[in-house]
C-alpha cells in the first residue's frame, strides 16, 4: 500500500501537518467504505481526491442533513452557496470569515456529529486544499460547482422518473466521477485516445451506479428518518402507494415488484462501469483498485437485496456478508474481468 498523503507531506509547517491529519481522521469518521479504499489511490493524486471527497460531502451535508431545529429551503441554498464562495477564493480573507460563519452555524445546521465536526474544522480542509496546483484546484471547484447547481435543482424538484433520478445521481455522484477521471485522463502519461475516450463514455455510470445502491438500500432507513426519498415518484403512483406503505407488510408483494424495478436500473450501470475500470491506465492501477472494491461491494450489495424483504422491514439496512466482504477486498480487480 502506498505511503499515505507521501506528496503532500513534504510541505512544511505545523498547521499543514494538522490539517492533513484532521482530513485522514475526517475521512474515516464519515466515509467506512472511501476511507478504506482511497488510501490505495497512487500518491499525485490521493490528496486532492481525499480532500474534493470532503468538500463534497459538506456540500451534501447542507443540502439533505435534518439539523437539530427545521433548516428552510433558502438556509440550505444559502449555506451551500457560501461553501462555493469559499472554494473559488480559499486564501481570501473573506473565505476565512465565510469558513468561520458556516463553522458557528454548525451546531444548528447539522444533526450527525461526525458533518457537524466537518463543517466545523472547514478551515483545516482549506488549508490542504490550498497546497494543491491552480489546475488541481480550478478542476475541483468546477465539478462542485456543478454539483452545487444539481442538488439545489433537487430541492427543489422531486424525482418522478428514471430520467430524473439519473439527473439527481449525475449531481450528488456522476460529477465526483467526472472529477476523479478528469484527474487521471489529464496526468497519465500512458492512457492511449481510445481508452481516454472510454473513461469519459462512462465517467458518469460509476457514480450513478453507487448512488442507487445507496438510495435502494438505504430506503426503509430515510423514511423512518423523515429522509427525502428518490425513488421515482411514478412507480408509486403505478401501485396507488405513498412511500411508507411499503413498510407494511401488507404490502409486500408490490414492494417486492418495486424494489425489482430499481434493482434492474441500477444494474443498467454494470457492464459500463466493467469497461470504465478495465480501462484506467496501469500507472493507476492503484486507483483502478480502489474503484473495483467500491464497485464490487455495489454489485454484492444488489444481488443481496434481490428479493430481499429486509430492505422494507429489517431492522438495518442490508449489508453482504463478511465472507463477501473479505473475498473482494482480496481480489477486486478478478471481480471487475469476470
Amino acid at each position: 500500500m502506498p505511503s499515505l498523503y507521501g506528496t503532500v507531506k513534504s510541505k512544511t509547517g505545523e498547521m499543514f501537518q494538522d490539517s492533513l491529519d484532521y482530513c485522514k481522521g475526517a475521512l474515516q469518521s464519515v466515509s467506512r467504505s472511501f476511507a478504506l479504499t482511497i488510501p490505495l489511490v497512487e500518491e499525485n493524486i490521493l490528496a486532492p481526491i481525499m480532500v474534493g471527497y470532503l468538500e463534497a460531502r459538506i456540500l451534501d451535508t447542507f443540502e439533505d442533513d435534518i439539523g437539530r431545529r427545521e433548516i428552510s429551503l433558502q438556509e440550505r441554498i444559502n449555506s451551500m452557496n457560501i461553501m462555493m464562495e469559499i472554494l473559488e477564493s480559499p486564501d481570501s480573507t473573506s473565505a476565512k470569515a465565510k469558513a468561520k460563519k458556516l463553522a458557528e452555524s454548525a451546531d444548528e445546521m447539522v444533526l450527525n456529529p461526525n458533518y457537524r465536526d466537518l463543517v466545523k474544522n472547514m478551515e483545516r480542509i482549506l488549508t490542504v486544499h490550498s497546497s494543491f496546483d491552480e489546475r488541481t484546484k480550478e478542476c475541483m471547484v468546477r465539478w462542485l460547482k456543478e454539483m452545487n447547481f444539481g442538488m439545489q435543482k433537487f430541492l427543489k424538484q422531486e424525482v418522478y422518473s428514471f430520467e430524473d433520478l439519473n439527473e439527481y445521481c449525475y449531481y450528488v455522484a456522476g460529477t465526483p466521477s467526472g472529477f476523479l477521471t478528469e484527474l487521471i485522463r489529464t496526468r497519465s502519461k500512458a492512457l492511449g485516445e481510445e481508452n481516454s475516450q472510454i473513461l469519459r463514455d462512462n465517467e458518469r455510470d460509476f457514480g450513478l451506479f453507487l448512488q442507487k445502491v445507496n438510495i435502494v438500500r438505504d430506503f426503509r432507513e430515510d423514511i423512518l428518518d423523515n429522509e427525502k426519498i428518490f425513488w421515482p415518484g411514478f412507480l408509486f403512483e403505478k401501485y396507488n402507494l405513498i412511500p411508507a406503505d411499503l413498510l407494511k407488510p401488507e404490502n409486500e408483494e408490490k414492494c417486492m415488484e418495486l424494489l425489482d424495478a430499481m434493482i434492474d436500473n441500477a444494474s443498467l450501470h454494470i457492464e459500463p462501469v466493467k469497461a470504465y475500470l478495465n480501462a484506467i491506465p496501469e500507472e493507476y492501477a492503484g486507483f483502478r483498485a480502489g474503484a473495483a472494491v467500491n464497485f464490487a461491494m455495489g454489485v454484492a450489495t444488489l444481488e443481496s437485496m434481490r428479493n430481499n424483504t429486509e430492505v422494507f422491514f429489517g431492522e438495518k439496512p442490508v449489508k453482504i456478508s463478511h465472507e463477501a466482504r473479505d473475498n473482494i477486498l482480496a481480489d477486486p480487480l478478478g471481480f471487475v474481468s469476470s
